[in-house]
């Protein structure tokens, strides 16, 4: 039968103990440090989604001016003022090329 030390085995237990204190300390400080890495690039990320937005947003109104530009130069007024300044000639009537069906012009190659 071996003696019982009562210091010795006090003593390992206080050592288990630390050791798994530490082990769990230095767990949660790896855990936290990739917490705050994760949420760093979150709200990274987000500020450069609200920037995004906003060119976004501008980049819509620049365009709908320019669509609105468009459509006043394209207009009906403005074209008859074009011909006018170009001394272009007015189509009064338009005549359409009429087709018959089943006549077509086929061309034999020898």
């Amino acid at each position: 039968m071996t003696p019982y030390h009562p210091k010795r085995a006090i003593g390992a237990e206080q050592k288990n103990r630390f050791f798994l204190n530490l082990t769990i300390g230095a767990a949660l400080l790896l855990l936290s440090v990739a917490y705050f890495i994760q949420i760093n690039g979150l709200v990274a990320k987000n500020f450069e989604l609200r920037k995004i937005q906003v060119y976004l947003q501008e980049h819509q109104q620049i365009n709908q001016r320019l669509m609105v530009n468009l459509t006043q130069t394209r207009s009906l007024n403005n074209l008859e003022a074009a011909v006018k300044n170009l001394n272009l000639v007015a189509v009064d009537k338009v005549s359409y090329l009429k087709i018959i069906p089943g006549i077509f012009a086929l061309s034999q190659r020898p």
